[in-house]
């Protein structure tokens, strides 16, 4: 059926500062437009995109609310759209 939305996970709304390392260690400092539990979505400048299926990695940049650093999680990208990427976390 075209047009159905075939989404696992309830995307929200939410930008949070994002440290994303590309492979090669290049760490980009990007924001994130939304999150679900399956992925989330990055704004970032299209020159910088990379293609898709790489694996990346993501971190909040940002401290958890204990004072933590926020864990560093595994994704891969599977979307490519004018104002950024789609990524889907990898072992969810």
């Amino acid at each position: 059926m075209a047009g159905k939305n075939q989404r696992q996970h309830l995307r929200i709304g939410l930008v949070v500062d994002i440290e994303l390392t590309l492979p090669g260690n290049e760490i980009m400092l990007v924001q994130t437009k939304n999150i679900s539990d399956g992925g989330l979505y990055l704004v970032i400048d299209t020159r910088g995109i990379p293609p898709i299926g790489t694996e990346v990695q993501v971190r909040i940049k940002n401290q958890l609310g204990d004072g933590e650093e926020a864990p560093v999680n595994r994704a891969v990208v599977v979307r490519h759209e004018a104002d950024g990427v789609g990524l889907k976390f990898l072992d969810v």
